[in-house]
């Protein structure tokens, strides 16, 4: 019995993978909850959005550039630069584009007193733009070499065809796995959908960190027509609300009002989208029958008082145990 007690205790033993969230507000300022979230989750590592970069009069421009209320002290700063497909689709100068993106970062950098070691780019590649992408990372590690990605599921499936950046670590972006519509589809999270694409992870020849999703939105229709998105909107703001439940999602207006400044008409229809903490449980169950190895961080997108208060502290614990 002490031999089958033992045996069964070493089989159940998990291992723990660094938990980190992503930063995607425009004004870095953490209040106390996500501060207390951090501590008791153990998390040394923020990856915050920097900037945007996109086309302004055939020009690739900076937008919406962070500001730092508040020195993140403590946290190990990961600065992301999302760079909108179309800059690539564009012949730009790939070594001055390098530069100014640089340039801009360590501009950031020193207004907020940080310091980095690794820079990530978050680009959805296409196959016309995928050769000015890559030459532009190629130009990148000449100024800072320590660089990773962002992955999506459909550039794992045919990696001969869409290519693979050159950089140190992948993340993949376990989420917005569809189209948004009025159907009973989920554009955030399906598992009929992933299973589609994550059979590829054991061919993709790059280091794969996870990005799981905590937010959530709320997706406007009329006369079973997508209306609007309604950002961070999850199926408890709806009960305090002039709403009627007509499914586990879906929820009817029962009289014209107004909701952060978007007029919902009588029976419209709001459908939420939101991943459970079992469907968190469940995406990083599947992704261990197929990742080729242990990733070395759980990364959750985003860091959001009203996204994490949603969870326990122990579903964020249990989903990154390996």
């Amino acid at each position: 019995m002490l031999l089958v007690t033992f045996l069964g205790a070493c089989s159940a033993k998990t291992e723990k993978i660094s938990t980190a969230f992503y930063f995607w507000r425009t004004t870095f300022s953490l209040t106390e909850t996500e501060q207390q979230y951090l501590k008791d989750l153990d998390v040394k590592k923020l990856y915050i959005r920097y900037f945007d970069v996109a086309l302004q009069n055939n020009e690739a421009i900076p937008v919406a550039p962070i500001v730092f209320n508040q020195k993140p002290e403590g946290y190990n700063v990961v600065p992301v630069v999302y760079i909108k497909n179309e800059v690539f689709l564009q012949n730009s100068s790939a070594d001055s584009l390098a530069v100014k993106v640089y340039n801009y970062i360590q501009q950031i950098n020193k207004s907020a007193n940080v310091s980095v070691n690794e820079i990530q780019f978050d680009c959805d590649w296409s196959l016309k733009s995928k050769q000015n992408y890559f030459q532009f990372i190629e130009e990148f590690k000449k100024l800072h070499p320590n660089l990773s990605a962002t992955i999506r599921l459909h550039q794992i499936k045919y990696p001969e065809k869409t290519g693979i950046p050159s950089v140190k670590t992948g993340v993949l972006m376990y989420y917005n796995m569809g189209v948004i519509n009025s159907g009973d589809d989920n554009s955030i999270y399906s598992q009929k959908t992933a299973k589609n694409y994550i059979n590829s992870l054991h061919n993709y020849n790059l280091p794969l960190n996870i990005a799981l999703p905590v937010f959530s939105w709320g997706v406007h229709i009329r006369d079973n027509k997508v209306v609007n998105l309604i950002g961070g909107l999850s199926n408890n703001d709806l009960q305090k609300h002039p709403f009627e439940k007509v499914s586990e999602n879906r929820y009817r207006v029962i009289e014209d009002f107004i909701y952060q400044g978007r007029y919902l008409a009588k029976n419209d229809v709001v459908k939420i989208e939101e991943p459970s903490a079992e469907q968190l449980k469940e995406m990083m169950k599947d992704l261990k029958n197929h990742l080729k190895k242990k990733p070395n961080e759980i990364i959750f997108y985003d860091l959001n008082e009203k996204n994490v208060t949603k969870y326990e502290k122990e579903t964020f614990k249990t989903v990154s145990r390996w």
